[in-house]
């Protein structure tokens, strides 16, 4: 059987130093006293919902056209204004609507194990009746918590559903705790109540893994603890929407979604990153950067140059993706059957040229230890996604992109391609696995092959097992 922990929001460096600390007792015992610990790269936006993706379908956003939690489809758009596929966040009531959006040929895991159960996870889809554990909870207690600002309570229906459903000898669950993320957001990664939940989640992991010794299991289990993404403290909001429309620039967004005739539109994930619709030109088709100079004109300039913003990429043609920042621009470019970096007139992502060709892993191989890990994959990735925005903004450590609609106020944001966004924790009771540097779409394959599946091709990861 197969048990993933998603903790989401958890930091790496957080969490190796609760184990060192030994505030992890569980985690160091049971599953580093026969397992690894290690670290992988997100993806981009590293975001709640969208990053799920690579655990459950293996797909990074961009591949399952979900190119955040917020997106707007400009041709959908133009075509009905009003129709249910032109604009959407998961933030709320449009939830239930991840599943539907899901690509129809990438398969999840709930669909290729034969009792898959689910708790707190959107992502449901392929789940029989009766195993999306916390369907008819989760509503009330999300709710309840958001109002109040504790989430202990949530984190205790994870477990004690966790402890319900490995009655039911699963052969796999999915189990979602969220605490760690909620409380990043209300407090800052390193807060007390944030360390709190660390450390719930350590004895959630010593009550499973004890039972299923009592049933027998726990040598024939794969249990694997990883977050979707990490979180920086953050100390200004910058409301990139009211940015635009301090401007004069109609702008949609959420939940302001009425606005009549818009000019831009603008699509929030994690509060560190934004997807920028150009809707002066009606005809639904992506922007290209000379384009968008053309339309902002000295706005796009004054927003390059803001001291929030960390960079901004758009499509400098059909095989380029440019990144700008005040230290200049660089392009990401598909030739010969690789990506290559480019620096222009700066080094906006600090890489240095990379003129040859790389394939994916080698992309990753050489950026692995940046501060922008798998830059050139995960930009490729999310511009290959028809609902991407015309530009994505991204904002420095700090800072975040959101404010006037946000309550309660966050203190913590991610969403970026930051390595405090991007690096996650990976810990599981198992060694001599490849020691590549590793993504979280790896994580898909690497349970398929582990419980003996047939492998999915359609994926963008690979096994490490």
């Amino acid at each position: 059987m197969v048990i993933i922990y998603l903790v989401d929001g958890a930091r790496p460096d957080v969490m190796q130093e609760l184990i060192e600390s030994g505030d992890l007792p569980n985690i160091r015992r049971e599953i580093l006293g026969r397992g690894t610990f290690r670290t992988a790269t997100s993806c981009f936006p590293s975001t709640t919902g969208p990053a799920y993706l690579p655990f459950l379908t293996g797909s990074f956003p961009g591949t399952s056209n979900i190119p955040g939690i917020r997106w707007l489809d400009k041709s959908a758009f133009f075509e009905k204004r009003w129709g249910r596929d032109s604009f959407r966040s998961y933030c709320g009531y449009e939830a239930p609507y991840f599943n539907d959006d899901l690509p129809k040929d990438r398969p999840t895991l709930h669909e290729l194990f034969d009792k898959p159960y689910n708790i707190f996870s959107m992502i449901t889809r392929g789940l029989p009746d009766g195993h999306d554990l916390t369907a008819k909870v989760k509503p009330g207690l999300y709710l309840r918590a958001h109002l109040s600002h504790k989430w202990e309570k949530v984190d205790q229906a994870s477990h004690e559903h966790l402890m319900l459903g490995l009655d039911k000898y699963p052969e796999f669950m999915f189990v979602v705790f969220p605490g760690v993320d909620s409380n990043s957001h209300l407090h800052h990664p390193h807060h007390d109540n944030t360390r709190r939940a660390y450390r719930y989640m350590d004895f959630s992991v010593g009550k499973a893994v004890e039972k299923l010794k009592q049933q027998g299991r726990w040598d024939e289990t794969l249990m694997i603890l990883i977050s979707d993404h990490g979180l920086t403290a953050t100390h200004t909001h910058f409301d990139l929407a009211r940015f635009f429309k301090k401007k004069k620039i109609k702008t949609l967004e959420y939940p302001a979604i009425w606005t009549q005739n818009p000019k831009m539109s603008v699509m929030i994930s994690g509060n560190a990153a934004g997807q920028v619709y150009c809707l002066q030109n009606r005809d639904g088709q992506p922007v290209f950067g000379d384009e968008i100079r053309h339309l902002l004109g000295d706005v796009w300039h004054e927003l390059m140059a803001r001291e929030e913003i960390d960079f901004i990429t758009w499509r400098h043609d059909k095989d380029t993706i440019a990144v700008g920042s005040a230290a200049g621009e660089a392009w990401v470019r598909r030739e010969g059957g690789g990506l290559v970096y480019l620096p222009q007139s700066g080094d906006p992502l600090g890489l240095g040229k990379l003129d040859t060709p790389l394939d994916r892993q080698q992309a990753l191989d050489a950026t692995f230890d940046s501060a922008y890990p798998d830059a050139l994959v995960q930009l490729e990735q999310v511009f290959s996604c028809s609902r991407t925005g015309d530009f994505v903004v991204t904002s420095r450590k700090g800072f975040d992109l959101r404010e006037v609609y946000e309550w309660p106020e966050h203190h913590g944001s991610h969403g970026s391609l930051h390595r405090e966004h991007m690096m996650v924790p990976f810990v599981y009771n198992q060694q001599g696995w490849d020691d590549r540097p590793a993504r979280t779409t790896d994580v898909f394959s690497t349970v398929l092959k582990w419980a003996g599946k047939p492998a999915v091709n359609n994926t963008d990861g690979k096994p490490l097992c």
